[in-house]
């Protein structure tokens, strides 16, 4: 019996709904792939009014696995992992190399909340800077397309594709906590192959939606840049 209780397959991406640490042992995966994910790392995301000094957020179910804190053991034995928020779980990690993102870029700060995220990657380098407004009111959204922030934790498309840049482009990443599949939306940017476990099926439901119009539009491109190729670069013969 599988492990998962949906399969997706759209273009390049499968897609799977259930738990990461059930369904990928039982994956065959035809190649050394990149785990690039931002898991849930135990600062217990609730509704507003929870009290007690934890963090909420406003008008969000609570994140699955999120009340405990995270084991990124499962992961390590992949060669090239990098996972976002890993400053809260980084005394279980072995060394490496921190990605920060700019949440402000430049910006002055206003509230309470980090104006800046981390993560890690297992392998050795200098460390890198993503700025990218991306806070409250300093929200940049143009080119997020579909589905902007219809989740907690979501992250900006360029982040990820960023974060896929500094992994060194894998022909394939895997996303074991995929969310609403904004690192999915990334991978069929830059033509990666992609697998997505989501455990939420309201999340799993908007990153099979995101992710097939992002094929779509990837679709739509290619098909206007081969209308402008003379024949003999289109390899199409009349």
């Amino acid at each position: 019996m599988n492990p998962w209780k949906r399969r997706e397959v759209i273009g390049n991406a499968t897609l799977y709904l259930g738990d990461c640490l059930e369904i990928l042992p039982a994956l065959a995966l035809p190649e050394k792939p990149a785990v690039i994910s931002d898991p849930p790392y135990g600062i217990a995301h609730r509704h507003s009014g929870c009290g007690n000094g934890m963090h909420t957020r406003r008008n969000t179910m609570p994140l699955h696995g999120d009340d405990a804190p995270f084991d990124p053991s499962p992961w390590l034995h992949f060669e090239n992992v990098l996972l976002w928020g890993a400053d809260h779980f980084s005394e279980r990690l072995p060394h490496g190399r921190w990605l920060a993102w700019d949440k402000l870029d430049g910006m002055d700060s206003w509230d309470t909340f980090s104006d800046v995220e981390f993560a890690w990657h297992s392998q050795r380098g200098a460390a890198r800077i993503f700025k990218r407004k991306w806070k409250g009111i300093a929200c940049i959204k143009a080119g997020e397309g579909y589905g902007v922030r219809c989740h907690p934790t979501q992250k900006p498309i360029a982040l990820m594709q960023w974060s896929i840049e500094q992994a060194g482009r894998p022909q394939m990443v895997i996303d074991p906590y995929m969310g609403s599949g904004t690192t999915g939306e990334a991978c069929m940017r830059i033509r990666s192959r992609f697998i997505g476990i989501e455990i939420e099926p309201r999340y799993f439901d908007i990153a099979c939606s995101r992710i097939e119009n992002a094929q779509r539009q990837s679709k739509l491109f290619d098909d206007e840049n081969l209308q402008t190729l003379r024949p003999e670069q289109a390899n199409i013969s009349l």
